[in-house]
Protein backbone atom coordinates (compact mmCIF):
# COMPACT_ATOMS: atom_id res chain seq x y z
CA UNK A 1 0.00 0.00 0.00
CA UNK A 2 1.52 3.31 -1.14
CA UNK A 3 1.91 5.97 1.57
CA UNK A 4 4.05 9.05 0.90
CA UNK A 5 4.26 12.43 2.60
CA UNK A 6 4.43 15.40 0.18
CA UNK A 7 4.57 18.76 1.92
CA UNK A 8 1.62 18.88 4.28
CA UNK A 9 -0.49 16.30 2.42
CA UNK A 10 -0.21 12.50 2.34
CA UNK A 11 -0.40 10.66 -0.97
CA UNK A 12 -1.90 7.23 -0.42
CA UNK A 13 -3.98 4.37 -1.82
CA UNK A 14 -7.33 3.10 -0.60
CA UNK A 15 -8.50 -0.50 -0.51
CA UNK A 16 -11.11 -1.11 -3.20
CA UNK A 17 -10.20 1.90 -5.35
CA UNK A 18 -7.78 1.98 -8.31
CA UNK A 19 -7.04 5.70 -7.80
CA UNK A 20 -4.55 7.58 -5.64
CA UNK A 21 -5.88 9.74 -2.79
CA UNK A 22 -4.59 12.67 -0.75
CA UNK A 23 -5.21 13.18 2.95
CA UNK A 24 -4.72 16.50 4.76
CA UNK A 25 -6.25 18.71 7.45
CA UNK A 26 -8.20 21.95 6.97
CA UNK A 27 -9.33 23.94 10.02
CA UNK A 28 -8.51 20.91 12.14
CA UNK A 29 -10.77 18.59 10.15
CA UNK A 30 -9.31 15.55 8.31
CA UNK A 31 -10.07 15.53 4.58
CA UNK A 32 -9.57 12.69 2.07
CA UNK A 33 -9.85 13.39 -1.64
CA UNK A 34 -9.54 11.20 -4.71
CA UNK A 35 -7.12 12.40 -7.39
CA UNK A 36 -8.93 10.32 -10.05
CA UNK A 37 -5.66 9.02 -11.48
CA UNK A 38 -3.75 5.75 -11.41
CA UNK A 39 -0.55 7.44 -12.62
CA UNK A 40 1.91 7.81 -9.72
CA UNK A 41 3.81 10.61 -11.50
CA UNK A 42 0.63 12.63 -12.13
CA UNK A 43 -0.57 11.91 -8.57
CA UNK A 44 2.66 13.26 -7.07
CA UNK A 45 2.37 16.42 -9.18
CA UNK A 46 -1.23 17.02 -8.09
CA UNK A 47 -0.41 16.32 -4.46
CA UNK A 48 2.47 18.79 -4.62
CA UNK A 49 0.25 21.46 -6.22
CA UNK A 50 -2.45 20.90 -3.57
CA UNK A 51 0.12 21.19 -0.79
CA UNK A 52 1.33 24.53 -2.15
CA UNK A 53 -2.24 25.82 -2.59
CA UNK A 54 -3.10 25.09 1.05
CA UNK A 55 -0.52 27.62 2.21
CA UNK A 56 0.02 28.33 5.92
CA UNK A 57 2.05 25.80 7.81
CA UNK A 58 3.66 24.11 4.85
CA UNK A 59 6.13 21.46 5.83
CA UNK A 60 9.35 21.33 3.80
CA UNK A 61 9.04 18.79 1.03
CA UNK A 62 11.50 15.98 1.46
CA UNK A 63 12.20 14.52 -1.94
CA UNK A 64 11.63 10.78 -2.21
CA UNK A 65 14.81 9.45 -3.81
CA UNK A 66 14.38 5.78 -2.98
CA UNK A 67 14.84 2.97 -5.49
CA UNK A 68 11.17 2.07 -4.90
CA UNK A 69 9.97 5.49 -6.08
CA UNK A 70 11.96 5.47 -9.33
CA UNK A 71 11.09 1.82 -10.05
CA UNK A 72 7.39 2.68 -9.70
CA UNK A 73 7.85 5.49 -12.21
CA UNK A 74 9.53 3.12 -14.67
CA UNK A 75 6.63 0.67 -14.31
CA UNK A 76 4.11 3.49 -14.76
CA UNK A 77 5.84 4.58 -17.98
CA UNK A 78 5.62 1.00 -19.29
CA UNK A 79 1.95 0.87 -18.27
CA UNK A 80 1.31 3.91 -20.47
CA UNK A 81 3.30 2.25 -23.27
CA UNK A 82 1.00 -0.75 -22.98
CA UNK A 83 -2.04 1.55 -23.22
CA UNK A 84 -0.61 2.81 -26.51
CA UNK A 85 -0.07 -0.77 -27.71
CA UNK A 86 3.72 -0.47 -27.61
CA UNK A 87 4.42 -3.35 -25.20
CA UNK A 88 2.84 -6.43 -23.64
CA UNK A 89 0.80 -6.23 -20.41
CA UNK A 90 3.03 -9.07 -19.17
CA UNK A 91 5.95 -6.62 -19.01
CA UNK A 92 4.15 -4.45 -16.44
CA UNK A 93 2.98 -7.44 -14.39
CA UNK A 94 6.45 -9.02 -14.40
CA UNK A 95 8.13 -5.77 -13.35
CA UNK A 96 5.69 -5.28 -10.49
CA UNK A 97 6.46 -8.80 -9.26
CA UNK A 98 10.23 -8.32 -9.67
CA UNK A 99 10.11 -5.14 -7.60
CA UNK A 100 8.00 -6.76 -4.89
CA UNK A 101 9.69 -10.18 -4.68
CA UNK A 102 13.28 -9.78 -5.82
CA UNK A 103 14.23 -6.15 -5.13
CA UNK A 104 12.95 -5.89 -1.55
CA UNK A 105 16.49 -5.56 -0.13
CA UNK A 106 17.30 -2.44 -2.19
CA UNK A 107 13.79 -0.96 -2.63
CA UNK A 108 13.91 1.26 0.50
CA UNK A 109 17.46 2.48 -0.19
CA UNK A 110 18.17 5.91 -1.59
CA UNK A 111 19.47 5.64 -5.16
CA UNK A 112 22.74 7.29 -4.12
CA UNK A 113 23.46 4.32 -1.84
CA UNK A 114 23.09 1.78 -4.65
CA UNK A 115 26.62 1.15 -5.91
CA UNK A 116 28.29 -1.79 -7.72
CA UNK A 117 28.96 -3.53 -4.39
CA UNK A 118 25.25 -3.38 -3.39
CA UNK A 119 24.28 -4.71 -6.79
CA UNK A 120 26.75 -7.60 -6.52
CA UNK A 121 25.26 -8.43 -3.11
CA UNK A 122 21.82 -8.46 -4.76
CA UNK A 123 23.09 -10.90 -7.42
CA UNK A 124 24.60 -13.14 -4.71
CA UNK A 125 21.30 -13.01 -2.82
CA UNK A 126 19.32 -14.03 -5.91
CA UNK A 127 21.82 -16.81 -6.62
CA UNK A 128 21.32 -18.15 -3.09
CA UNK A 129 17.59 -18.16 -3.76
CA UNK A 130 18.33 -20.58 -6.60
CA UNK A 131 17.32 -18.25 -9.44
CA UNK A 132 18.66 -18.99 -12.92
CA UNK A 133 21.09 -16.64 -14.68
CA UNK A 134 18.31 -15.71 -17.10
CA UNK A 135 16.00 -14.63 -14.25
CA UNK A 136 18.78 -12.65 -12.56
CA UNK A 137 19.43 -10.80 -15.83
CA UNK A 138 15.73 -9.89 -16.03
CA UNK A 139 15.89 -8.49 -12.47
CA UNK A 140 19.01 -6.48 -13.33
CA UNK A 141 17.23 -5.11 -16.41
CA UNK A 142 14.62 -3.44 -14.19
CA UNK A 143 17.38 -2.24 -11.84
CA UNK A 144 19.24 -0.69 -14.78
CA UNK A 145 16.11 1.06 -16.11
CA UNK A 146 15.38 2.38 -12.61
CA UNK A 147 18.87 3.80 -12.11
CA UNK A 148 18.72 5.46 -15.54
CA UNK A 149 15.39 7.04 -14.53
CA UNK A 150 17.12 8.39 -11.41
CA UNK A 151 19.85 9.90 -13.64
CA UNK A 152 17.21 11.60 -15.84
CA UNK A 153 15.58 13.04 -12.70
CA UNK A 154 19.05 14.31 -11.63
CA UNK A 155 18.83 12.35 -8.37
CA UNK A 156 22.24 10.84 -9.21
CA UNK A 157 24.92 11.93 -11.68
CA UNK A 158 25.44 8.52 -13.30
CA UNK A 159 24.13 4.98 -13.13
CA UNK A 160 26.32 2.36 -11.39
CA UNK A 161 27.98 -0.38 -13.43
CA UNK A 162 25.77 -3.47 -13.50
CA UNK A 163 27.26 -6.84 -12.41
CA UNK A 164 28.06 -9.23 -15.23
CA UNK A 165 25.83 -12.32 -15.29
CA UNK A 166 26.63 -14.88 -17.97
CA UNK A 167 23.94 -17.04 -19.52
CA UNK A 168 26.50 -19.76 -20.10
CA UNK A 169 26.62 -22.73 -17.77
CA UNK A 170 28.08 -21.15 -14.68
CA UNK A 171 30.12 -23.14 -12.18
CA UNK A 172 29.69 -22.08 -8.57
CA UNK A 173 32.54 -22.07 -6.12
CA UNK A 174 32.87 -25.00 -3.72
CA UNK A 175 34.89 -25.71 -0.58
CA UNK A 176 37.59 -28.33 -0.28
CA UNK A 177 37.53 -30.44 2.88
CA UNK A 178 40.22 -28.29 4.53
CA UNK A 179 38.39 -25.09 3.52
CA UNK A 180 35.11 -26.50 4.85
CA UNK A 181 36.77 -27.21 8.22
CA UNK A 182 38.20 -23.68 8.18
CA UNK A 183 34.73 -22.28 7.55
CA UNK A 184 33.28 -24.16 10.53
CA UNK A 185 36.06 -22.83 12.80
CA UNK A 186 35.33 -19.30 11.57
CA UNK A 187 31.60 -19.79 12.26
CA UNK A 188 32.44 -20.85 15.82
CA UNK A 189 34.71 -17.84 16.24
CA UNK A 190 31.93 -15.43 15.24
CA UNK A 191 29.48 -17.25 17.54
CA UNK A 192 31.84 -16.65 20.47
CA UNK A 193 32.36 -13.00 19.46
CA UNK A 194 28.61 -12.44 19.04
CA UNK A 195 29.15 -10.85 15.62
CA UNK A 196 26.08 -8.93 14.49
CA UNK A 197 25.04 -8.85 10.83
CA UNK A 198 22.38 -6.19 10.40
CA UNK A 199 19.77 -7.12 13.01
CA UNK A 200 20.92 -10.68 13.72
CA UNK A 201 23.68 -12.03 15.92
CA UNK A 202 25.55 -15.01 14.48
CA UNK A 203 24.73 -18.04 16.62
CA UNK A 204 25.36 -21.77 16.31
CA UNK A 205 22.31 -21.89 14.02
CA UNK A 206 24.49 -20.72 11.10
CA UNK A 207 27.00 -23.53 11.76
CA UNK A 208 24.14 -26.05 11.96
CA UNK A 209 22.75 -24.74 8.65
CA UNK A 210 26.16 -25.17 7.00
CA UNK A 211 26.75 -28.67 8.33
CA UNK A 212 23.21 -29.91 7.68
CA UNK A 213 23.32 -28.56 4.11
CA UNK A 214 26.65 -30.26 3.39
CA UNK A 215 25.36 -33.54 4.84
CA UNK A 216 21.97 -33.54 3.09
CA UNK A 217 22.68 -32.13 -0.43
CA UNK A 218 19.73 -29.74 -0.03
CA UNK A 219 19.32 -26.64 -2.16
CA UNK A 220 19.13 -23.41 -0.10
CA UNK A 221 15.64 -22.84 -1.53
CA UNK A 222 14.55 -26.19 -0.05
CA UNK A 223 16.44 -25.84 3.25
CA UNK A 224 14.67 -22.57 4.11
CA UNK A 225 11.25 -24.30 3.85
CA UNK A 226 12.24 -27.39 5.84
CA UNK A 227 9.90 -28.32 8.70
CA UNK A 228 10.28 -31.08 11.28
CA UNK A 229 7.50 -33.11 9.65
CA UNK A 230 9.64 -33.40 6.51
CA UNK A 231 12.38 -35.31 8.36
CA UNK A 232 12.44 -38.89 9.58
CA UNK A 233 15.40 -40.35 11.48
CA UNK A 234 16.17 -43.85 10.23
CA UNK A 235 18.41 -46.19 12.18
CA UNK A 236 19.17 -49.71 10.96
CA UNK A 237 21.90 -52.15 11.87
CA UNK A 238 25.18 -50.30 11.32
CA UNK A 239 23.56 -47.29 9.54
CA UNK A 240 21.77 -44.08 10.37
CA UNK A 241 20.47 -41.31 8.14
CA UNK A 242 17.73 -38.75 7.67
CA UNK A 243 14.98 -39.43 5.16
CA UNK A 244 13.86 -36.02 3.91
CA UNK A 245 10.52 -35.99 2.09
CA UNK A 246 9.09 -32.62 1.04
CA UNK A 247 6.18 -31.44 -1.08
CA UNK A 248 8.27 -28.66 -2.62
CA UNK A 249 11.38 -28.59 -4.77
CA UNK A 250 12.83 -26.86 -7.81
CA UNK A 251 12.67 -30.23 -9.61
CA UNK A 252 11.18 -33.52 -8.34
CA UNK A 253 10.07 -34.24 -4.77
CA UNK A 254 11.80 -37.60 -4.40
CA UNK A 255 13.06 -38.48 -0.88
CA UNK A 256 16.61 -37.41 0.01
CA UNK A 257 18.87 -39.67 2.05
CA UNK A 258 21.45 -37.86 4.18
CA UNK A 259 24.96 -38.69 5.30
CA UNK A 260 25.25 -40.26 8.82
CA UNK A 261 26.53 -37.03 10.40
CA UNK A 262 23.25 -35.28 9.57
CA UNK A 263 21.45 -37.27 12.29
CA UNK A 264 23.21 -35.74 15.37
CA UNK A 265 23.17 -32.30 13.69
CA UNK A 266 19.40 -32.49 13.24
CA UNK A 267 18.87 -33.85 16.77
CA UNK A 268 20.66 -30.77 18.18
CA UNK A 269 18.50 -28.50 16.01
CA UNK A 270 15.37 -30.31 17.18
CA UNK A 271 16.40 -29.96 20.85
CA UNK A 272 17.21 -26.26 20.40
CA UNK A 273 13.83 -25.75 18.71
CA UNK A 274 11.95 -27.48 21.50
CA UNK A 275 13.85 -25.52 24.15
CA UNK A 276 12.67 -22.33 22.41
CA UNK A 277 9.10 -23.59 22.05
CA UNK A 278 9.38 -24.57 18.36
CA UNK A 279 9.57 -28.34 18.11
CA UNK A 280 6.19 -29.19 16.60
CA UNK A 281 6.00 -31.04 13.25
CA UNK A 282 4.81 -27.93 11.41
CA UNK A 283 7.52 -25.67 12.86
CA UNK A 284 10.38 -24.62 10.61
CA UNK A 285 13.82 -26.00 11.46
CA UNK A 286 15.79 -22.80 10.88
CA UNK A 287 14.73 -19.46 12.42
CA UNK A 288 11.24 -20.87 13.11
CA UNK A 289 9.75 -17.68 14.53
CA UNK A 290 9.86 -15.99 11.10
CA UNK A 291 7.04 -16.77 8.68
CA UNK A 292 8.71 -14.82 5.85
CA UNK A 293 11.11 -17.48 4.58
CA UNK A 294 12.64 -15.19 1.96
CA UNK A 295 13.78 -12.96 4.81
CA UNK A 296 15.24 -16.01 6.56
CA UNK A 297 17.33 -17.15 3.60
CA UNK A 298 18.57 -13.59 3.00
CA UNK A 299 19.60 -13.28 6.64
CA UNK A 300 21.47 -16.62 6.62
CA UNK A 301 23.08 -15.69 3.29
CA UNK A 302 24.38 -12.39 4.71
CA UNK A 303 25.76 -14.13 7.79
CA UNK A 304 27.54 -16.75 5.68
CA UNK A 305 28.97 -14.06 3.40
CA UNK A 306 30.36 -12.24 6.44
CA UNK A 307 32.03 -15.41 7.74
CA UNK A 308 33.39 -16.39 4.31
CA UNK A 309 34.98 -12.97 3.87
CA UNK A 310 36.41 -13.07 7.39
CA UNK A 311 37.98 -16.50 6.70
CA UNK A 312 39.34 -15.42 3.32
CA UNK A 313 37.10 -17.96 1.58
CA UNK A 314 34.65 -15.68 -0.22
CA UNK A 315 36.40 -16.21 -3.56
CA UNK A 316 37.81 -19.53 -4.75
CA UNK A 317 41.38 -19.55 -6.19
CA UNK A 318 39.79 -19.91 -9.65
CA UNK A 319 37.75 -16.73 -9.09
CA UNK A 320 34.22 -18.04 -8.38
CA UNK A 321 32.35 -16.42 -5.51
CA UNK A 322 31.13 -18.74 -2.80
CA UNK A 323 27.52 -18.43 -1.68
CA UNK A 324 24.95 -20.55 0.15
CA UNK A 325 24.69 -22.71 -2.95
CA UNK A 326 28.38 -23.61 -2.55
CA UNK A 327 27.34 -25.82 0.38
CA UNK A 328 25.32 -28.10 -1.91
CA UNK A 329 28.13 -28.00 -4.48
CA UNK A 330 30.62 -29.04 -1.79
CA UNK A 331 28.36 -31.89 -0.63
CA UNK A 332 28.24 -33.32 -4.15
CA UNK A 333 31.98 -32.85 -4.71
CA UNK A 334 32.79 -34.65 -1.43
CA UNK A 335 30.80 -37.65 -2.67
CA UNK A 336 32.51 -37.58 -6.06
CA UNK A 337 35.94 -37.47 -4.40
CA UNK A 338 35.43 -39.51 -1.23
CA UNK A 339 32.61 -41.86 -2.17
CA UNK A 340 33.65 -45.45 -2.76
CA UNK A 341 32.53 -46.67 -6.21
CA UNK A 342 30.10 -43.74 -6.37
CA UNK A 343 27.24 -44.34 -8.79
CA UNK A 344 26.46 -41.05 -10.54
CA UNK A 345 22.86 -42.02 -11.18
CA UNK A 346 22.29 -42.76 -7.47
CA UNK A 347 23.93 -39.47 -6.49
CA UNK A 348 21.88 -37.54 -9.06
CA UNK A 349 18.60 -39.12 -7.91
CA UNK A 350 19.39 -38.33 -4.27
CA UNK A 351 20.24 -34.73 -5.13
CA UNK A 352 17.04 -34.30 -7.16
CA UNK A 353 18.97 -33.60 -10.33
CA UNK A 354 20.32 -35.51 -13.35
CA UNK A 355 23.64 -37.11 -14.27
CA UNK A 356 23.93 -34.49 -17.03
CA UNK A 357 23.57 -31.64 -14.54
CA UNK A 358 26.08 -33.27 -12.16
CA UNK A 359 28.60 -33.43 -15.01
CA UNK A 360 27.77 -29.98 -16.39
CA UNK A 361 27.73 -27.94 -13.18
CA UNK A 362 29.24 -29.85 -10.28
CA UNK A 363 31.83 -32.26 -11.67
CA UNK A 364 33.42 -29.47 -13.71
CA UNK A 365 35.93 -29.06 -10.87
CA UNK A 366 36.68 -32.77 -10.66
CA UNK A 367 40.18 -33.74 -11.82
CA UNK A 368 41.76 -37.16 -12.34
CA UNK A 369 44.22 -36.50 -9.52
CA UNK A 370 41.37 -36.14 -7.01
CA UNK A 371 40.49 -39.80 -7.61
CA UNK A 372 43.97 -41.15 -8.33
CA UNK A 373 43.28 -44.25 -6.16
CA UNK A 374 40.31 -45.20 -8.33
CA UNK A 375 42.21 -44.38 -11.52
CA UNK A 376 45.17 -46.60 -10.54
CA UNK A 377 43.16 -49.42 -8.91
CA UNK A 378 43.65 -52.98 -10.17
CA UNK A 379 41.23 -55.91 -10.20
Amino acid sequence: MHNERIGNVTLTETVGSPYYYVRYRRNGRPITRSLQTRDIVAARAEANALSESLGGSLRPIKADRTFQRFAEEVIEIDRRRFARGECSPRLVEDQQRILRVYCSSIAPLGVRRINPQKLQELVDELTDRDLSSATIKIVLSLVSKTMKAAVRAEAISHAPIMPQVSLKAGVRGWLSLSEYQRLLKECKKHEDLGTKVRTHVITDELRRFVTLSVNTFLRPSDAKQLRHRHIEIVRTEGRQYLRITTDFSKTVCAPIISMPNAVPIYEKLLKAGRDAGYGDPDDYIFMPKYKNREFVIRSISRQLRTVLKSAGLYEAPSGERRTLYSLRHSAIMFRLIKGKDMCLLTLARNCRTSVEMIDRFYARHLTAEMNVDVLQSMR
